[in-house]
Formats: structure tokens, sequence, C-alpha cells
């Protein structure tokens, strides 16, 4: 029982360490994103830094996904945070090409900003794909115990 125990408790701290990578790697993404232009005008470059409500929003996405990593100890929080975040990050995705459509003599650059984006989404995906396989593996090893 006592092995069976310490076995349980650091199957439980290696099976958190990936999915907090990646909601790290999302969260600096969308951190570093509310300061990257993502579309030029007129030969000047357009940034969230530019838009402040835009900026603040993602910001708090980068927020949201930094608390997310706190919330290890449950899962379905945890879940239903990233969930939230994944969503709010296609939100930003298309109030960005809202912006850009909307604005006259606008392009987008495809390279650091956009980029940032759609790669925070695809390691938040990633992140949220990990956390079920986790909630998986805590569920059979709670049948089993």
């Amino acid at each position: 029982s006592f092995l069976i125990n310490n076995i349980f408790k650091s199957l439980i701290m290696v099976i958190q360490r990936l999915q907090s990578v990646y909601l790290l790697l999302a969260s600096l993404m969308m951190g570093f994103f509310s300061f990257i232009p993502f579309a030029s005008q007129n030969g000047n470059d357009v940034s969230p830094n530019d838009l402040p409500v835009y900026m603040i929003i993602n910001l708090l996405i980068a927020v949201l996904l930094f608390i997310s990593i706190f919330l290890f100890k449950n899962i379905t929080r945890q879940k239903m945070l990233v969930k939230v975040t994944t969503f709010l990050i296609i939100a930003s995705a298309i109030t960005g090409a809202i912006i850009c459509y909307n604005t006259s003599n606008i392009q987008i650059l495809w390279h650091e900003g956009p980029l940032m984006l759609i790669c925070s989404l695809l390691v938040t995906f990633a992140a949220y794909r990990r956390i079920c396989h986790d909630d998986k593996l805590l569920k059979a090893a709670d049948r089993i115990r």
C-alpha cells in the first residue's frame, strides 16, 4: 500500500508537467502577441498595443492561461478554463481579422504577430488534450484503488 501510494503521488507530479509547459508557452506567446505588430497600414506597423481594448483582451487571455497552470489540483476547473481561453484566442483572431478588414489600406503581416496567435492556439489545444489524457489516467488509477 505504501509503495502504491508513493508511485501514485509521483505519477501525479509527472502527469502535470507537460501541460504546464504547454500552458506557459501559450501564455508567453499571447503576452508577446500583445506587443508585436500583426498588420501594416501605409507603411506603419499596427500592433495590439495601438488598440488598447484589443491589447487588454490579449493580456487577459495570457493571464488566464498562466492561472490555469496552477489549477492542476482541480482538473475539471482547469479543463474549463483552458476551453474558455481557447475560445477567447479564436475570438481574438477573428477580432484581428475584422479590424484588418474594416480598416482601409491595411495588410496583415504574416510573420511574428499572427503566427504567435496561431501557435498559442495550437499549444493551448495540445495542453487541453494532455489534461484530458491525464484526467483519464487519474480516473483509471482511482478505479484500481
